[in-house]
């Protein structure tokens, strides 16, 4: 067997990986570069994010190798380390090997096999061929075709960025990157010609960034869980505004420079006064508020992660939805991103070509592609918390 067919079987099993946890309720990322001091050290296959309760979050990272010569204790123990310096919840070795002795290595290393049986039982599910979505591969070629014509590589590095805070920095800091990212491409959509392919793709790009920045929020709302709703509203704030929740922590090192300031500079009390006042000037003209004045009441539901896994499963689709095609809860949530980064809303909805069918849903719709709408509640797990992943 050829190398690459050997290379072009591993992509097939990776997205067919992928499309197993997305159908059981997971939210899968294909390709998530690992960096170091922006240094690309290696990559995650497939990542998934899920909510199997309220208040529990748990994060998996699966290594695919569909080769003639399977080395299963070799990607066993490696997909180990790797979890172990992600600080993930679980790892998962998808490999064509069938021996026992993997099996038995795997258990003693606690990580999850799925050995050739498994593998063939899933290539053979016809469920998991989609043919309206396109491949992690076919996704990314939009954006580098957009970058050619661009005689850039901006649009791409934007995509990767917002992939690998999901490994790096998951949380309120890959919140804070990705809606950096999810404005970036509401700009490029808005810049570029109403319908384009151009405008088609950056829409993409921004309805994957919202997804990302959608599911760091809710891992984020684990741990305010709870926390009374303003107080829920003011760590929102400071991690949107500061990149901490603990509004005290955030603030320590800038008060410390300060400090040093007042203290050691000539003319210091001055010069601390107007560098305070700057910093606290510039903070300000964050609007964190319109974030997390929305997010802050979704405590109890899982609705960031529903609308995330729409608006992922949306951007990759070969006939990707109308902006005001969306559910009411989609829009809703790109609403306040585009409101936080004083993106016109309409302008947005006029960036994709919508077709018959999906302007005639839209119209059915009751929302208001304008309106603040509330959002549907969702009837707490009844099941006792267990354990919260971080």
């Amino acid at each position: 067997m050829s190398d690459a067919n050997t290379g072009r079987k591993g992509l097939e099993l990776e997205e067919t990986l992928k499309e197993y946890f997305w159908q059981a309720g997971y939210f899968a990322v294909r390709g998530v570069p690992y960096r170091l001091d922006d240094e690309d050290v290696t990559d995650v296959d497939v990542w998934l994010y899920e909510r199997p309760a309220a208040l529990t979050r748990r994060r998996l990272i699966v290594d695919a190798k569909n080769k003639t010569k399977p080395k299963a204790a070799e990607r066993l123990i490696w997909a180990r380390g790797l979890q172990s310096a992600l600080k993930v919840d679980g790892a998962i070795v998808a490999s064509t090997d069938k021996r026992p002795s993997s099996r038995r290595l795997a258990k003693s290393v606690s990580v999850t096999l799925l050995d050739g049986d498994a593998l063939n039982k899933l290539a053979s599910t016809p469920k998991l061929r989609l043919g309206d979505q396109h491949s992690s591969e076919e996704y990314d070629g939009l954006f580098k075709t957009v970058d050619t014509a661009r005689r850039s590589a901006d649009w791409r590095s934007a995509l990767l960025a917002a992939r690998s805070s999901l490994l790096t920095s998951f949380g309120i800091h890959s919140a804070n990157m990705t809606l950096r990212v999810a404005g970036f491409f509401g700009e490029q959509a808005v810049l570029a010609a109403p319908k384009s392919d151009q405008a088609q793709v950056a829409l993409r790009g921004f309805y994957s960034a919202c997804a990302y920045a959608a599911i760091g929020l809710d891992f984020v709302l684990a741990d305010l869980a709870f926390q009374s709703h303003d107080e829920r509203r003011a760590a929102l704030v400071s991690g949107v505004r500061y990149g901490q929740t603990n509004l005290l922590e955030a603030l320590t090192p800038v008060r410390t420079a300060i400090g040093l300031v007042r203290q050691h500079v000539s003319n210091g009390g001055s010069i601390a006064a107007q560098v305070e006042r700057g910093f606290d000037q510039q903070a300000a003209k964050v609007p964190a508020e319109i974030i997390a004045d929305y997010v802050a009441r979704l405590n109890a539901t899982d609705a960031l992660y529903t609308v995330a896994r729409e608006l992922e499963r949306n951007a990759f689709k070969i006939d990707i939805l109308h902006y005001d095609a969306l559910t009411v809860e989609a829009r809703s949530l790109l609403g306040v991103f585009l409101d936080f980064h004083g993106i016109s809303r309409e302008k947005i909805a006029n960036a994709a070509r919508g077709t018959v069918a999906q302007q005639a849903h839209a119209t059915q719709q009751n929302g208001n592609l304008f309106s603040d709408d509330t959002l549907k509640s969702t009837k707490p797990e009844e099941h006792p918390v267990t354990e919260q992943k971080h």
